[in-house]
């Protein structure tokens, strides 16, 4: 018989991320469980959802939860390692604009004081941000699922702290009361001096010089 319940620990395994992590999805109604006795259970159409959610619509239960640590992790670098670097997370449905973003990073010098990790799923970047808590987030607005305002509040929800920086093709989706929510927003095609001035600003990192030139995405 299939199993119809799975604990918080299970869960986290399955998916590589804190059992606390779980327990916040589930305050934040972002994941329905049900506590049975003094434990709380998560029904398994709620993990086949994160499944789907997560890109491991395909994948055995059995399978996902052998498979190598970080896998659901579409970051392009390593996570921050005993050299503290700031970490800045870019999200974006666009897989374009995510390499321009990493080739500006490299190019810029950036990932000499950063570590950028790039994700192409509101819902799948979420996973990771309760846990990691980046310093900086570089957001697009218009994405399935979950959009940029909306994930912007579940940011929010886990640390108020967190600099976004909005980077969108579509700035009249934005009032002037919620640009005003953000560190700063850019229009697409993004200026890469711009981006870089205000990221060197926001996260207090030594500026160093560039050529200012308009790079279209």
């Amino acid at each position: 018989m299939a199993k119809m319940f799975f604990s918080t620990s299970e869960v986290a395994d399955l998916f590589n991320v804190n059992r606390v992590t779980i327990y916040r999805w589930v305050k934040e109604g972002m994941v329905k469980g049900y506590k049975v006795g003094k434990h709380l259970k998560i029904p398994l159409v709620e993990v086949e959802r994160l499944k789907r959610e997560f890109g491991f619509g395909d994948m055995p239960l059995e399978k996902l939860q052998g498979r190598e640590a970080g896998a659901a992790d579409t970051g392009k670098t390593a996570s921050r390692g005993p050299s503290q670097k700031k970490l800045v997370m870019a999200i974006d449905d666009d897989e374009n604009i995510l390499t321009f973003i990493q080739n500006a990073f490299e190019g810029l010098g950036l990932n000499r004081h950063c570590t950028l990790k790039t994700y192409a799923n509101g819902l799948e970047a979420v996973l990771h941000i309760g846990e990691e808590k980046p310093d900086l987030i570089l957001l697009d607005i218009v994405m399935p699922n979950l959009n940029g305002l909306e994930l912007a509040e579940k940011i929010r929800n886990m640390h108020r702290d967190i600099k976004i920086i909005i980077l969108t093709g579509y700035p009249e989706y934005l009032t002037e009361d919620e640009r005003g929510k953000f560190l700063d927003y850019m229009t697409k095609p993004v200026d890469v001096k711009k981006l870089y001035d205000t990221i060197v600003k926001a996260l207090e990192i030594p500026a160093e010089r560039i050529n200012g030139v308009q790079a279209r995405s």
